[in-house]
């Protein structure tokens, strides 16, 4: 009985042995879940600080898109201006360059005319002063001794004066 005793006591305290050991075990076993739960809360607040970072950055980009989008309607906006004015400039520019050939056309032709005018001028000048040359000889057929050296038809008469041209 002794011996069944003695290794009655020995399984006892191998079983205490084994108790403490299980009891150390699980209170390191219960601190290291007490540290996952602290690490697990600090990950969930982490978690919940990036979804609120997240929504953040997700309504600043929803408002850069819409801020884009009206940006781009913009600049739609202008380049249709852009192109209407190019169109109104491409037809001013064809107008003009009409406006000058008409203009040239014109020009050329007053200066025919002034040459022709000129022509005509010249021609009536010599006719009057012809006529007025053929005047002279008539006066002179016809009152040889008068001196008509005095009278030109450049000369004007002023106060029952002759006056030469200045």
């Amino acid at each position: 009985m002794e011996k069944s005793r003695g290794e009655y006591l020995a399984q006892v305290q191998e079983t205490i042995k084994t108790e403490i050991l299980m009891g150390q075990v699980v209170n390191s076993l219960d601190c290291e879940v007490v540290q996952l739960r602290s690490k697990v809360i600090h990950l969930e607040a982490e978690t919940s600080s990036l979804r609120q970072l997240n929504s953040q950055l997700v309504g600043e980009l929803e408002f850069t898109r819409e801020t884009v989008a009206t940006g781009e309607k913009k600049l739609e906006e202008v380049v249709s201006k852009l192109s209407e004015a190019k169109g109104q400039l491409e037809e001013a520019a064809s107008s003009i360059d009409a406006l000058t050939t008409e203009k040239n056309v014109a020009e050329a032709s007053n200066q025919k005319f002034e040459a022709e005018n000129a022509d005509l001028m010249s021609l009536g000048a010599e006719a009057l002063a012809d006529g007025f040359e053929l005047a002279l000889e008539q006066i002179q057929c016809v009152l040889p001794d008068l001196d008509l050296s005095q009278f030109s038809i450049y000369h004007e008469v002023v106060d029952g004066k002759l006056i030469p041209p200045p």
